[in-house]
């Protein structure tokens, strides 16, 4: 980031401390929605991916406070609220349905970690910190086509009216909650503007 006067380079550092704490409480929305998955699934090979892809979430989480903490901020581990809530509902509500109602409540929820993740590493950040995030928006959309494929396998493709009301259902989940995350962070960046030293 090229920063024109020593405003500006607080400024810039506001909003990239926004930016990743935005997605660090995206993470720590992922976590919780996860061990409710996990714990639920029937099947082991099922259960076993959605264990590596969690600590991949857990790797992420790890590497965003670094550089919250590199900032000279400090990493807020919670969720997004109300939104890491209905995420979470959301797969909960997907348990009592066996593997294919799980899966269908974790596709709704990874498309918007996906999108998101695809929004922030196209930005304009220094070589290394785009690099890592570019690293976590890879694994963000391997797990969303992992759940597709595998729902394909569970008879509940993109060809199927169940396929094709998940993936409505996840754009206008997903795209609601990026409205609604939008605003905490703009709330957050406000603060920390205002914490800047004079």
């Amino acid at each position: 980031m090229h920063a024109s006067s020593d405003g500006d380079i607080v400024a810039d550092r506001a909003a990239l401390f926004a930016d990743l704490q935005d997605l660090l409480q995206l993470e720590q929305d992922a976590l919780p929605a996860y061990a409710a998955a996990i714990a639920a699934l029937r099947s082991r090979e099922l259960r076993e991916q959605l264990e590596v892809y969690r600590k991949e979430h857990e790797r992420h989480v790890k590497a965003l406070s670094a550089e919250i903490e590199a900032l000279g901020g400090i990493p807020l581990p919670v969720p997004h609220l109300p939104t890491g809530l209905f995420k979470l509902a959301v797969q909960l509500l997907g348990l009592p349905g066996g593997d294919r109602a799980i899966l269908l409540a974790f596709v709704s929820n990874e498309w918007q970690s996906r999108e998101k993740y695809a929004r922030y590493a196209a930005r304009p950040y220094p070589p290394r910190l785009s690099a890592l995030l570019n690293r976590h928006a890879e694994d963000e959309a391997r797990h969303y086509d992992w759940a597709l494929d595998a729902l394909e396998g569970l008879g509940c493709g993109a060809g199927t009216a169940v396929g094709q009301a998940t993936r409505l259902f996840a754009r206008f989940h997903g795209t609601t909650a990026d409205v609604v995350e939008a605003i905490g962070r703009s709330g957050l960046e406000a603060g920390a503007r205002l914490l800047r030293p004079r």
